[in-house]
């Protein structure tokens, strides 16, 4: 290679290295991008306009705060999901003080900055794509066309009725509620009861994404629902409004969104995850922390340097979000932040950790030992100060995915380390393992400090899908034939949800299942009436493509309904 040839090899291999260190945009200091959302979140403004053209835009413009709640994973957390995909969008939630939400679906997630703030930011401002809002999570999927805004019905939903709209974004808005003769809330009220027609969930129609009536409306109805019932526990003004956003590619490239995003967040009172459409696998506990700092390095290593803030449902409106710099998980202080993110200090209580696989005789299968060797001023204060001992631990390991997606039990590792502690103060290395349950203390100390947990009784005996011509649908169907045990066939009605729980642990992912379930929730109910109606049938079949009906009209076709 000539010289010369192979110095521009050498620049040209270095250069995407020295791009990918390059800020995409200067960051902006983290304690006035925390009061600016503070301020969104508790103005009501219901008459937001562009700037330059005085067209009318929905509250979200100017007000309140839109966020997306997202799992951590082997991806972004601004791409789509490949249920996104399907639908051709992606939810997000709107708050703001006159509503009363206070529960999120995932334990951490991003803020996309206002418009209106970016307009004076001289920021890029997210100017077109949104398409609909629900008063509640509407169980958006490819059921619901033009980007999860129509009816629950499979079909292109009708535009009669959608009125004349002049700004950026009036080609892509869009809503149900005026096809269906809904514009108040009281209308809505009238029309959407839960009670006889199914779930509010699908039933409920999408308002308007720009119209400032239609924001008016769905607020008002929003905080009309005080209490949640057996038929519609996502219909009550504790849970989040579903905002609907129009992908900007048809892959799951979310990169577009990456220059709007203003923080992070994580809900510092839950480690809960709802199950969503489109999961492969039952939820479990996720620290949000841990999940925030692994998304603002994802971002930061894109070249966008954002805040983690926290939010708070239990503080006062003008607190619900605050900074702290020992979240972060990168250096602030070049933004004007005046603290720089600790460095973290050199372990001082914990020598040593590995993780290592290995048989659990308890559990009897391959689980995770988090191996913990403690220097000896680790071992000093053991008993003293137990709090820093485990937060440095936690420091160390938590984030790794062995521990996250493994505690199933919330306080589990914290647990086991007491109590080696307690038992066992002579050791100088603990074992610990993240799927042992969190159980009294002297559950616990009986266990060895090595508590298995209960094995729940086995409700399934096999489940097998078959390929066979249904009279219904006239055409070949999956069928999921099911026989259940004893211990299954005999459980009462109001127990469904632990024999659905084993069968979707068993079959949940399997294409058939993902990919032709249409009707969220079609399976659980034909489960249900399954066991309500024909528990001593074996096999049980449950077919994926039925429609979600009511009970009673599930009832009345046999548990297998069709599609109409």
């Amino acid at each position: 290679m000539y010289p010369h040839v192979r110095s521009l090899f050498l620049i040209a291999c270095a250069l995407p290295f020295t791009l990918s260190a390059l800020a995409a945009q200067a960051p902006l200091d983290p304690q006035e991008t925390v009061k600016r959302i503070n301020r969104n979140y508790n103005t009501i403004n219901n008459h937001c306009q562009e700037a330059d053209t005085g067209a009318a835009r929905g509250h979200y413009y100017c007000s309140g705060v839109t966020l997306r709640m997202v799992n951590d994973g082997p991806f972004n957390p601004w791409d789509y999901s490949p249920y996104a995909v399907k639908i051709g969008a992606t939810s997000y939630s709107w708050l703001r003080k006159d509503l009363s939400t206070r529960i999120l679906i995932h334990p951490a997630g991003f803020i996309l900055r206002l418009p209106t703030d970016a307009v004076a930011l001289k920021l890029p401002v997210k100017e077109q794509g949104w398409t609909c809002i629900y008063a509640f999570d509407g169980g958006t999927g490819p059921e619901r066309k033009w980007y999860g805004c129509g009816f629950f019905d499979n079909r292109e939903p009708p535009r009669a009725a959608q009125g004349t709209l002049t700004n950026r974004n009036a080609a892509l808005a869009y809503g149900t509620c005026a096809e269906a003769g809904v514009a108040t809330a009281e209308q809505w009220a009238q029309k959407y009861t839960g009670v006889l027609k199914g779930p509010i969930q699908y039933n409920q129609c999408s308002w308007n994404a720009e119209k400032p009536s239609d924001w008016n409306a769905m607020i008002k109805v929003h905080e009309s629902r005080l209490n949640p019932t057996r038929k519609d526990p996502f219909a009550y003004s504790a849970q989040v409004t579903e905002f609907m956003l129009k992908n900007a590619s048809a892959s799951n490239d979310g990169s577009e969104n990456m220059q709007h995003i203003d923080a992070f967040i994580y809900n510092v009172n839950s480690t809960q995850n709802f199950a969503t459409r489109g999961d492969v696998a039952p939820p479990k506990p996720e620290n949000g922390l841990n999940s925030a700092r692994n998304f603002q390095k994802k971002l930061q290593a894109q070249g966008y340097s954002v805040p983690i803030l926290r939010l708070d449902f239990s503080k006062p409106p003008e607190q619900r979000f605050s900074y702290v710099a020992a979240d972060q998980a990168i250096d602030l202080s070049a933004a004007g932040d005046g603290q720089p993110a600790p460095v973290p200090a050199a372990p001082r209580y914990i020598a040593a950790t590995s993780w290592a696989e290995r048989f659990d005789p308890g559990s009897k299968k391959n689980e995770w030992t988090l191996n913990v060797i403690p220097t000896a001023e680790g071992k000093a204060i053991q008993a003293s100060d137990q709090d820093r001992l485990y937060r440095e631990l936690f420091e160390l390991r938590g984030a790794d995915s062995q521990w996250r997606d493994n505690e199933k039990s919330p306080g589990s590792m914290r647990q086991q380390l007491a109590c080696l502690v307690r038992n066992y103060p002579a050791k100088t290395e603990w074992n610990l393992e993240p799927f042992r349950p969190a159980v009294p203390p002297e559950a616990a100390a009986k266990a060895g400090c090595n508590p298995v947990p209960a094995q729940a009784p086995s409700y399934i005996a096999s489940a097998d899908w078959i390929k066979r011509y249904d009279p219904g649908t006239r055409r070949q169907e999956w069928t999921l034939s099911v026989i259940p045990t004893p211990a299954g066939r005999a459980l009462p009605d109001a127990q469904v949800g632990a024999l659905y729980d084993q069968l979707f642990t068993l079959r949940g992912a399997d294409g058939q299942w993902r990919e032709n379930e249409t009707s969220a929730g079609s399976m659980r109910q034909q489960l249900s009436c399954v066991l309500v109606n024909y528990r001593g049938k074996t096999p049980w079949n449950l077919e994926p493509f039925r429609p979600r009906l009511s009970d009673s009209e599930t009832r009345a076709a046999g548990c297998n309904p069709v599609p109409r």
